[in-house]
């Protein structure tokens, strides 16, 4: 299960696998393996003892002021005495004296003084980062809070906006990521050391009945339409943008130059931007709506959109303003699909269409079982999220918003939908989570807790298998999705993924469940499958404690949200 400290542990400890490694282990793995072990790893366990006590002691030598400084948010002031100061220097001189090589001296022979004189510096920075980094596990661990994810440190540093000045910059005192924050401290020459950080914290709450929650388990059929949308969507992968001359619609390619004001002042101009007619980020601002703004407008019109720029925007200064963009249009574009010719049945594998639309109902039924069991767990967890009483911290970070972000690819990524596709949708991906941020975040914190509860933890083996099953849709070798997983944070994603599902599954075997008819009808004029739709809906006019709140599928046919519901509160309507 996920240790109540995994998210400060993850972040600032990131754990990377080893090259030689032909496998990758869950977020709670201890590496216990049955490698051969060289001579003298038996001095391992001691050197875990060792760290566990100077945890312990320095656990017991800081102090740690608290205060409230929001809804689950906490401000820690820390300091470290001097004597632990000067033992972690000692320390890190008497290895370096060991090891280092310089210049006239043989090794282990250089002087401590000239040794200090020559990686002082280097030490210094080396040693802060790692005090700052244990003090804070420390303190947290003293005043027995739950943090999630790092903190926040107060520092000084210069005004934002003065880069590039020729005067003196002045410094302010700013709350800055910790690891922007590295950049402005330092350890005292004398004296202890004390910081000031901020940090959200996990809530306390009690769980709801987990057994007898009722389930609807729709009966649906594949459809012309899902058979048609599929093959459309085949198509879309082998076809190209082309100018057009009407007005935009939903995911055209819109040809733009960009101005972003904020009071009246032009902070970012661009010339020529190529732009998806649908919600997405530019410039680091969620602009959810972007994509009805220009749905209906054509080339040389002018659209504007107005936004607030959220607390995560990496220009401080910036932060809760409102900022204006105007998008200049200059060309519409719009993807042509392919005919479904002889070549293109020829590279489907089929002689006719009437036997490809025959494959693609048959490997849409093959998925109609696992579809109808997302949407159940979907109704699962969107009853907890009803169910359950909790307050989320006021301010989710970009960290929070980025995992959310990682968990929907891998969703994509595990249904086969392919690389270039998920590329093109990274941006409205990132829109979507950014407000969906804190229904998911209440929602993996009542997870975490029924996982402890029912002891639900991810087997390496597991790992493995689910990223052998990615590398097998993708068509890449195994080394190469376990890497990208690792750069994009889809570890964890895909840990998270597998325990929640397990946890979903097992509560629905003491669900109540009744099977229901599906729609009875569906619009050809829909863009997207219904399918999944159908199987979380349940049936229409259910309230959303009995029915799954899904999303839109995407125009590529791709749900935005994985088996569970966080993020889900808009209810759509029904066709």
């Amino acid at each position: 299960m996920v240790k109540e400290r995994e998210a400060v542990e993850v972040d600032m400890h990131e754990h990377e696998n080893e090259g030689g490694h032909d496998h990758v282990h869950g977020p709670d793995c201890n590496h216990d393996h049955d490698h051969e072990h060289e001579p003298g790893d038996e001095h391992g366990h001691e050197e875990v003892d060792e760290k566990e006590a100077a945890a312990a002691k320095l656990r017991e030598a800081i102090e740690v002021g608290m205060e409230e400084v929001g809804t689950l948010r906490k401000k820690l002031t820390i300091t470290v005495p001097r004597e632990i100061l000067d033992e972690r220097l000692d320390e890190q001189y008497s290895e370096l004296k060991r090891e280092a090589i310089v210049p006239g001296f043989r090794r282990g022979h250089a002087p401590l003084k000239l040794i200090e004189k020559r990686f002082g510096e280097e030490v210094g920075d080396q040693l802060l980062g790692q005090l700052v980094s244990s003090a804070f596990l420390a303190a947290t661990e003293k005043v027995e809070i739950k943090p999630l994810g790092d903190p926040s440190v107060w520092v000084e540093a210069p005004a934002p906006g003065s880069e590039g000045s020729r005067r003196v910059r002045e410094k302010t005192s700013q709350l800055l990521k910790i690891t922007d924050a590295m950049e402005h401290m330092e350890l005292p020459a004398t004296g202890s050391m004390t910081f000031t950080c901020e940090v959200e914290i996990r809530p306390e709450f009690a769980l709801p009945e987990l057994k007898g929650i009722p389930v609807n388990r729709p009966k649906v059929e594949v459809g012309d339409d899902d058979i048609q949308v599929q093959i459309d969507r085949m198509r879309a992968r082998r076809g190209q943008y082309v100018p057009v001359e009407d007005a935009i619609r939903i995911d055209d390619m819109v040809i733009a130059d960009v101005t972003q004001t904020i009071d009246g002042e032009t902070v970012k101009e661009a010339k020529n931007v190529a732009l998806a007619a649908r919600g997405q980020q530019v410039d680091g601002v969620a602009l959810p709506d972007m994509g009805d703004a220009l749905a209906g407008k054509r080339a040389g019109t002018t659209v504007k959109l107005t936004a607030t720029i959220g607390e995560e925007h990496s220009n401080l200064v910036y932060r809760g303003k409102t900022t204006e963009f105007t998008f200049a249009i200059h060309d519409v574009k719009r993807i042509e699909l392919p005919e479904v010719d002889a070549a293109f049945l020829e590279s489907m594998g089929a002689d006719s269409e009437v036997e490809l639309r025959e494959q693609v109902r048959v490997a849409l039924e093959g998925q109609l079982g696992s579809l109808i069991q997302r949407g159940m767990r979907g109704q699962i967890g969107q009853y907890l999220l009803d169910k359950t009483e909790l307050e989320v911290p006021a301010g989710v970070s970009d960290r929070q918003t980025e995992r959310l972000v990682a968990r929907r690819m891998i969703d994509m990524y595990q249904r086969g939908v392919p690389e270039e596709e998920i590329r093109k949708r990274v941006d409205e991906l990132r829109s979507e989570a950014s407000a969906d941020a804190v229904t998911e975040l209440k929602l993996f914190f009542i997870m975490e807790k029924i996982a402890e509860k029912m002891e639900i933890e991810v087997a390496d083996d597991e790992m493995n298998g689910a990223i052998g099953r990615i590398a097998a849709e993708q068509g890449k070798r195994f080394d190469r999705v376990r890497d990208e997983l690792t750069k994009r944070d889809g570890v964890t994603a895909l840990y998270l993924q597998l325990r929640d599902d397990k946890i979903l599954d097992e509560l629905l075997t003491t669900a109540v469940i009744s099977d229901i008819e599906g729609p009875k009808k569906r619009s050809s004029a829909r863009k997207e499958s219904k399918l999944a739709e159908d199987a979380s809906d349940g049936e229409s006019g259910k309230s959303a404690e009995n029915a799954t709140e899904t999303k839109p599928r995407g125009k590529s046919g791709e749900s935005k949200g994985s088996g569970t519901p966080a993020g889900r509160g808009k209810k759509k309507a029904k066709s």
